[in-house]
């Protein structure tokens, strides 16, 4: 299995994490009692494929109209109460009622809650994902409907807050851990989702890895001695994976699959994968590609023909204003991904993906194809000066 030379972020970087379940705080009383753990499942579905309402309702020992209000209509009872009648429900494992049987109770939907994989500042500037949210803002516009922007905390998507929404109907575009999955697979209320798959859940993708082997097989082209990859953190399972040479199955974390792409056309090329930098890139801080490229400046020989791929442009515009006065040739090709604004007044080569139509087709599938597959968006190389 090849080698690959790694430079990883700092140290002191915080880990991102996935979240969890929420947790009980109290032990909630109604009509004077606490709400019991109900045993025996199978009993209680009476033969049937789900559990009803009705039934969760006897196990947990409360009405049904309380266990009504804890999925639907929050507001009526205590945060306490519901979040112990939503936990115990999914101890039964009842996440809700059916979007379907929902949906026909009520006709006309108010809001789509977007759970967002990074926090408010960089929702609302980073380029690309202000073309996404613009696209998703246009289809809700035009349906008069209202948005719940539910964003990541500091290093964590909060999915009790995503997951208890009073948002109609979901768009979540952030990374999926397992510890969400089977909640996702049972939502209660039409979910899509974007950049993430899960079985069973649709979802509107980009071709990452068409799009990465795109952006490196230009990069070969200029005949570089090494290729220096300025991307996001990938797993060291996954690295392996991808590669052992083999074709890993489709991953549902955008930094696997632009790495896959950038290996399969590497090696399709001949290029030698021990001639790949991976220098890794929090992806909260996409400008300090630049500081992570710098440290590895001294270890690439002084006359090297050099090649940049990068995963998002933000990260290929810091390379580039680093590397204009480097003390050392100019890269032979730099190359980014996503064609933000910014990339076509720099000259930059990069990979297209259109973000505002993804955010279109999100609202699209969520509601008006529902039970639909996964829509696939495709990339295209746009070559300019690097």
């Amino acid at each position: 299995m090849p080698t690959f030379p790694r430079v990883s972020p700092p140290a002191e970087r915080p880990v991102s994490a996935d979240g969890g379940e929420p947790t009980s705080r109290t032990e909630p009383q109604e009509a004077g009692g606490a709400v019991p753990v109900a045993t025996g499942v199978t009993a209680l579905r009476g033969g049937r494929d789900r559990l009803t309402l009705l039934d969760v309702a006897r196990a947990l020992g409360v009405s049904r109209t309380t266990v009504s209000n804890a999925f639907n209509r929050p507001e009526k009872l205590s945060v306490a109460l519901r979040e112990e009648i939503l936990a115990r429900s999914h101890q039964l494992g009842y996440y809700g009622p059916e979007a379907t049987a929902r949906a026909q109770r009520r006709r006309d939907l108010a809001a789509v809650g977007v759970v967002f994989h990074h926090d408010l500042s960089f929702a609302l500037t980073d380029p690309t994902a202000q073309a996404f949210l613009q696209g998703v803002a246009a289809e809700l516009d035009r349906r008069q409907l209202a948005l719940h922007l539910i964003p990541k905390m500091g290093r964590r998507v909060i999915w009790a807050a995503a997951f208890q929404s009073t948002a109609d109907a979901l768009i979540v575009h952030a990374q999926i851990g397992p510890a969400v999955v089977r909640e996702l697979q049972n939502m209660s209320k039409p979910v899509v989702l974007v950049d993430a798959q899960v079985e069973g859940v649709p979802a509107v993708l980009t071709d990452d890895r068409q799009g990465a082997e795109l952006a490196m097989r230009y990069a070969l082209q200029a005949r570089p001695d090494w290729v220096v990859v300025l991307g996001f953190e990938v797993t060291t399972r996954r690295r392996a994976q991808a590669g052992a040479g083999s074709d890993p199955p489709r991953s549902g974390y955008v930094g696997d699959e632009r790495m896959v792409g950038y290996l399969r056309a590497a090696e399709a090329a001949g290029f030698p994968t021990d001639r790949l930098w991976w220098v890794e890139v929090d992806d909260h801080f996409p400008d300090a590609a630049g500081e992570r490229l710098l440290a590895l400046h001294s270890r690439l020989p002084a006359e090297a023909r050099v090649a940049i791929v990068a995963m998002t442009d933000r990260m290929a515009l810091s390379a580039q204003q680093v590397t204009a006065h480097w003390g050392r040739p100019a890269p032979v090709a730099v190359v980014g991904f996503d064609d933000i604004p910014a990339a076509a007044q720099a000259g930059l080569t990069s990979v297209r993906q259109d973000s505002r139509d993804k955010g279109e087709r999100a609202v699209r599938l969520l509601l008006d194809a529902a039970g639909s597959a996964s829509v696939t968006v495709p990339t295209e190389l746009v070559v300019r000066a690097t």
